[in-house]
């Protein structure tokens, strides 16, 4: 016997039905306004979906590419087609504008309606942009550990309204440093590191992300444990005392007469040197900066980049 319903109810069912179909669009619409704390620690307000984002920062370059369509981007920073350092140079080339912090008119002439400018802008841009702009500015924070990165990420998906794309990028983080971490797990001796910037005669101790890659790697940062924090310059005499497994240099060379793989020679063959470990085991090895230097979701790439050099009897 067919069932039958009073009109009242059939209303109700159809008022039911129009509700539910609308939750997609209300859930998403409630995502705004949203409000994060930023680098220098101001709350940042973003009141709807921006939808002319700008970025100043190589490192918000690559996590905005990978999270928000380039439509919504008006503009990225001047580093995003260096070949040496971006992870985003293709993604990039859907984007006309390049832009540095010292380009105040022109910023302001984008007519964005989001801007993202580095931990390190200069107090002066940042008050020039401040008082030249409507929109909302947000100092990325400085990413110079693993957390850092995944605050940034899921800052990020919150002021563009792209959290499902944020916790993916985070799960990418997540799944590869696991994937490294459960290859080293067992491993009885760790091997020392030196990351050997050689332009500069400096390396990378705590609180940089080098250390944080060396860290998840399953290696250890020798001038970490040299009791060396940021960038210190060092000299031939350290080298040789800490004499270390590994040897890193930066896969750029800047120098239009030299490559990268010259100036491992040229060290390889210092008298100084010969007797390093890392000589001798041709462990001084060129590492990709895009992976090494970045300070992305790509950091995890420099973890398992390192830990294949490290360890290559565990990937294959």
């Amino acid at each position: 016997m067919p069932m039958k319903f009073s009109k009242k109810l059939v209303a109700i069912l159809v008022l039911i039905a129009f509700a539910v179909a609308l939750i997609p669009f209300y859930s998403h619409a409630a995502d705004f306004p949203v409000t994060v704390k930023d680098g220098k620690g101001y709350s940042i307000t973003v009141k709807q979906k921006p939808q002319r984002i700008l970025s100043l920062a190589l490192q918000t370059d690559e996590i905005l590419l990978n999270m928000v369509s380039s439509s919504r981007i008006v503009g990225l920073s001047i580093f995003a087609d260096d070949k040496n350092n971006s992870n985003v140079v293709n993604l990039a080339k859907n984007v006309k504008g390049r832009y540095s912090s010292n380009d105040i008119e022109k910023i302001i002439a984008a007519n964005p309606d989001l801007v993202i400018v580095p931990y390190y802008i200069d107090k002066s841009k940042y008050d020039l942009l401040k008082k030249g702009l409507k929109c909302p500015i947000y100092v990325s924070l400085n990413p110079n550990s693993i957390a850092n990165i995944k605050q940034e990420i899921i800052n990020l998906s919150k002021l563009t309204g792209e959290i499902q794309k944020g916790q993916a990028l985070i799960k990418y983080m997540d799944d590869k440093i696991n994937f490294v971490q459960k290859k080293v797990k067992y491993l009885r001796k760790k091997k020392y590191v030196l990351f050997y910037t050689y332009y500069f005669n400096s390396t990378y101790g705590k609180n940089t992300t080098q250390h944080e890659i060396a860290k998840y790697a399953g290696v250890i940062n020798i001038a970490a444990v040299a009791g060396l924090k940021g960038w210190p310059t060092i000299s031939k005499e350290q080298i040789l005392e800490w004499d270390p497994d590994i040897i890193v240099i930066p896969s750029a060379s800047y120098n239009p007469k030299k490559t990268s793989q010259q100036y491992v020679e040229e060290f390889k063959k210092d008298p100084a040197f010969k007797n390093l470990k890392a000589v001798k085991n041709n462990s001084v090895i060129i590492l990709d900066d895009r992976h090494v230097q970045t300070v992305s979701h790509y950091i995890v790439e420099g973890i398992y980049d390192l830990a294949k050099a490290a360890y290559p009897y565990l990937f294959k």
